[in-house]
């Protein structure tokens, strides 16, 4: 329990699980070594977000929660990626999870279409560059692939948007923590559709994806929420 409330000790103990699950990976039986490792990346994470989190409201835990819960039964899903329906259902664990981060990092404050722009001209050419890469070999994939990639990009979009409503410190964490994750997706998606051991796919999609599920969950426990003044000009007024 004391390594779970010591910020640098729970990070020593995960990334040696991480490393501990990429050797396994490489070079032990998939059955029963990787059952074990992979499902405590994210194991090890739901507990120390259950034991540090400074949430202030229960429906954004319970978002946060039922993310790192849909992620695992990816995580586990995947391990199968060759069997056509286990392939199908870690998919859509990792959609579910992306989609429940999404809900976690919105926010009520206002913000300027202009400002969202630039991304979503980024989201845009991304998912196009992307499909336009595998698509003669996505079959009857085309459209949980695409979904996939859309929410992927919708959960970068709201993560981008945080930065009216939080400290700039947990803002830049989950941003990069996102920017990993988009990094996994493409390699384990260029390397599932279109080239086997696109840039070494066995070490950086796992590797890429352990540190974003790192750095967000770090964000969030980190997260402050401004304060907008304008709520308190507007009761002054009213006073």
């Amino acid at each position: 329990m004391f390594i779970l409330k010591n910020k640098l000790h729970f990070s020593i103990l995960y990334f040696s699980i991480l490393i501990i699950d990429i050797i396994v990976k490489l070079g032990l039986d998939t059955i029963p070594f990787r059952f074990i490792t992979k499902p405590l990346i994210v194991v090890s994470l739901v507990f120390f977000y259950w034991i540090n989190n400074n949430e202030k409201s229960k429906r954004k835990f319970v978002f946060m929660v039922l993310a790192l819960f849909f992620f695992l039964l990816g995580d586990i899903f995947l391990i199968f990626k060759d069997v056509s329906l286990l392939f199908s259902l870690g998919m859509l664990g990792f959609i579910l999870g992306k989609l429940f981060f999404t809900f976690r990092f919105s926010n009520q404050n206002d913000f300027k279409l202009v400002r969202l722009l630039p991304i979503v001209v980024f989201c845009f050419v991304y998912i196009f560059v992307v499909l336009n890469i595998i698509y003669d070999n996505l079959g009857g994939y085309f459209i949980p692939v695409l979904t996939y990639l859309f929410v992927a990009m919708l959960t970068l979009q709201f993560a981008y948007l945080r930065k009216s409503g939080v400290d700039a410190k947990s803002y830049l964490t989950v941003g990069i923590g996102i920017l990993f994750s988009v990094v996994a997706d493409s390699v384990a998606v260029l390397a599932q559709f279109y080239e086997n051991n696109f840039f070494y796919d066995k070490v950086t999609v796992i590797l890429f994806y352990g540190i974003s599920q790192y750095l967000i969950v770090m964000g969030i426990i980190e997260e402050k929420v401004k304060i907008d003044n304008s709520l308190y000009e507007d009761v002054s007024i009213e006073i």
